[in-house]
């Protein structure tokens, strides 16, 4: 599911990526994807800028290298946020979440 929710933003041009980006837009967003390269300072400031404005964060379990290829790019991406998304998708993305915690 979060790979169609990413490849949906992606065309559209509904999100943005990397560490400056996405810290600017967090509180304009709906989901923010963190891959397992991103620094710990910077995952931290992050995780209080997306909880203060109620994002959720999605800690995807790859490389920065993984997260790029999911975003069709040739590049790494250690963070990703999507701005639009239908709150159907969204939730889905959620409850995988949930179910990776449980």
């Amino acid at each position: 599911m979060l790979a169609k929710v990413i490849k949906d933003a992606m065309s559209s041009k509904k999100c943005k990526m990397g560490q400056k980006e996405v810290l600017h837009s967090a509180k304009k967003s709906k989901l923010i994807v963190c891959s397992n390269s991103l620094p710990s300072d910077t995952r931290k400031e992050i995780e209080e800028t997306a909880s203060s404005a109620h994002v959720p964060i999605y800690n995807f379990d790859d490389t920065s290298v993984g997260l790029g290829r999911l975003c069709n790019k040739p590049y790494r991406i250690s963070v990703i946020s999507i701005d639009k998304a239908s709150d159907s998708d969204i939730a889905a993305v959620l409850e995988e979440i949930n179910k990776e915690e449980a």
